[in-house]
């Protein structure tokens, strides 16, 4: 009989120092706000946010250069971390948004969206708009997305990123001739 009154307050005495430790111990936020766009183009923030960290104190956005210039690059940071890149290029015509992502990430099989001018997986994208007809129409705009750790990947917060931002891009024309 002793040993069972040994064992239970022992297992009462663990039962309290895990109840204690769970108490004390605080679970990490969100303080920052997740913007509702990027390199100066609107994006779908439920998105953006799903694949951000869930927690951290500070988000800043670098931005070099534009597509004016040929090519750009936002570096989206939470705290000291680079958690997102969106970088955007003017390229010859006539390739994939499947090829470039398979190019540029090693990723094999990405999904296709939108006529493959979009291709993703749970951690990149690369979307294309296509110039023909335009006043350059031997260039198309590639734009490439990618998550990196501590963000968090998800497949469908992906493409609707990447389908948000490329919509928004195309209504700002970048197609028109560099000036």
């Amino acid at each position: 009989m002793r040993y069972v009154s040994y064992a239970l307050r022992g297992m009462s005495l663990f039962a309290a120092v895990l109840t204690a430790a769970g108490c004390s111990s605080e679970k990490a936020t969100r303080e920052f706000t997740v913007p509702e766009s990027l390199c100066g183009v609107s994006v779908p923030a439920d998105a953006l946010s799903q694949l951000l960290p869930a927690s951290g104190k500070r988000l800043t956005v670098d931005r070099n250069g534009t597509l004016d210039d040929g090519s750009g690059l936002c570096a989206v940071k939470v705290d000291a971390d680079t958690v997102l890149e969106v970088s955007g290029e003017r390229i010859d015509a006539g390739d994939s948004a499947r090829n470039i992502l398979r190019s540029r990430l090693s990723i094999r099989d990405p999904k296709s969206a939108e006529n493959n001018a979009i291709a993703y997986v749970d951690h990149a994208a690369v979307s294309l708009i296509s110039c023909q007809g335009a006043d350059t129409q031997e260039e198309d705009i590639s734009t490439l997305i990618k998550v990196l750790e501590p963000a968090r990947p998800d497949e469908s917060a992906m493409k609707k990123l990447i389908r948000g931002y490329t919509d928004s891009l195309k209504a700002q024309h970048p197609c028109r001739a560099r000036p």
